[in-house]
């Protein structure tokens, strides 16, 4: 299971800190134009980052390809989709538990690489209600599952949110210490492999290229009968 950063003020410190967690990916909101955000280049050169929030303009996206960005993170509502419509960039849809049945039925076929679920609002030991806002869209959604939680999790409770179809955890630094956060990537490190046999569609760990995904056509093997 992957860990995300968010860094969302403070964002120098923010990045320098993280520079030795070594998470996944770097997530970075609140940043005032482009050229603070190429001020922070020099921090992020050893890690994927992207851009999380704020509305999305094709020159906009122009400009974070140009500073290095990687990942995309936006949300439905007023999203172009000819500023996504491109795997140049990892995609990432951001939404709530609260999405209904019919939009989470519309996903699947979106081009967008993975969904992100805010559950922040979670705290302490997580509970079989907890565990449901995420399985009513990991059950019906076939991306990669990313949760923006505020809090790390026990070690415990990961395997449970892995065999709920998380594939990685997204933790703002401002909410979390560097301390918690190294803990959660030594538990996320250690944690046991899921067991042979049982049915687990979420073991995949998100690559270090962010969320890529193959979409080479397989390999159809010609027919052995030939045209009658």
């Amino acid at each position: 299971m992957a860990l995300i950063i968010q860094i969302s003020s403070d964002h120098a410190a923010g990045c320098d800190g993280v520079s030795g967690l070594a998470p996944q990916a770097v997530l970075l909101s609140g940043v005032r134009g482009l050229p603070a955000l190429k001020k922070l280049q020099s921090g992020l050169s050893s890690v994927p980052w992207g851009i999380i929030g704020g509305s999305l303009t094709e020159d906009g996206v122009s400009g974070y390809k140009e500073a290095g960005c990687d990942v995309l993170a936006f949300g439905l509502a007023d999203t172009p989709v000819s500023v996504i419509n491109s795997d140049e960039l990892a995609r990432v849809l951001c939404l709530d538990p609260s999405v209904d049945e019919r939009q989470l039925r519309a996903i699947n076929p979106l081009p967008v690489d993975a969904v992100l679920i805010n559950v922040a609002g979670q705290k302490g030991s997580w509970t079989l209600e907890d565990l449901t806002n995420i399985t009513v869209i990991s059950s019906r959604v076939n991306k990669y599952i990313l949760v923006a939680i505020s809090e790390a999790p026990e070690a415990k409770d990961l395997e449970v949110l892995r065999d709920a179809g998380v594939h990685g955890l997204v933790l703002d630094v401002g909410m979390a210490s560097m301390d918690s956060l190294s803990m959660l990537k030594t538990d996320l490190q250690e944690m046991p492999r899921p067991q042979p046999g049982r049915k687990n569609r979420n073991a995949a760990v998100l690559p270090s290229s962010v969320f890529s995904v193959d979409r080479t056509p397989a390999h159809v093997e010609p027919d052995e009968d030939g045209d009658e």
